[in-house]
């Protein structure tokens, strides 16, 4: 694995987030809020920075989709990189990046905008992964992805409710959970190879919970 060095870090870690969204609470509430929240969200979005970071180093401009609360967005510019954060309306959590917002159906780019679309924890949580991923790839020269993944049924089910869980949201697509043979298989039918991938045997709730990443370019 790639790791940052300190001063990439460093640079990539502000002292404070000013465009955290909390106007929804109390006034003197809203300086302890944003320093949990960054906190919280800090050293996950660390971890995920190190996996991607060895496929996009040449990649200049990107888009990330399904940005969430925008964090991963956020230290990307702050490395350096040309980042547009998109999402769709009803994120359930709060935004630390301002994204445009989309239907979750047609980005509202040209094909071929961006050197790299990233796909972060994404896919799973979509009625219809092909239709988030077909975007991605029409408006993208590669595709880098992030996915939650199981191995059995017993292992799919607590996945998917520990996944709930965490993510505040127990509307689940659970039809678009997919083990890593499945996901090899739907990149291949939209004519996708796979340059790289690495599987990461993660925690979640003190159990195991396993993360995928993949590098993918057209064939």
């Amino acid at each position: 694995m790639l790791h940052l060095s300190d001063c990439a870090i460093k640079k990539a870690i502000p002292k404070s987030v000013s465009t955290i969204n909390i106007r929804t609470f109390p006034l003197k509430y809203k300086g302890m809020i944003k320093k949990l929240i960054t906190k919280i969200l800090r050293k996950r979005s660390l971890v995920v920075l190190e996996r991607i970071m060895p496929y996009i180093k040449k990649s200049t401009k990107l888009v990330d989709i399904g940005s969430g609360t925008g964090d991963i967005a956020y230290l990307l510019k702050n490395l350096g990189k040309d980042v547009i954060a998109v999402d769709v309306q009803g994120f359930h959590g709060p935004r630390l990046v301002t994204p445009i917002i989309y239907d979750g159906k047609k980005l509202p780019f040209k094909d071929k905008s961006f050197d790299t679309a990233l796909l972060l924890m994404v896919l799973h949580h979509t009625p219809d992964p092909t239709i988030v991923f077909s975007e991605a790839a029409r408006v993208a020269n590669e595709v880098v992805l992030i996915e939650t993944s199981y191995t059995n049924s017993l292992d799919r089910l607590f996945t998917i409710l520990t996944d709930g869980i965490g993510n505040l949201r127990f509307d689940a697509s659970w039809t678009s959970y997919k083990t890593d043979e499945d996901w090899k298989e739907f990149f291949n039918n939209k004519g996708f190879r796979i340059v790289d991938t690495k599987k990461y045997h993660d925690r979640n709730f003190g159990l195991p919970f396993l993360h995928i990443a993949y590098h993918l370019k057209r064939r």
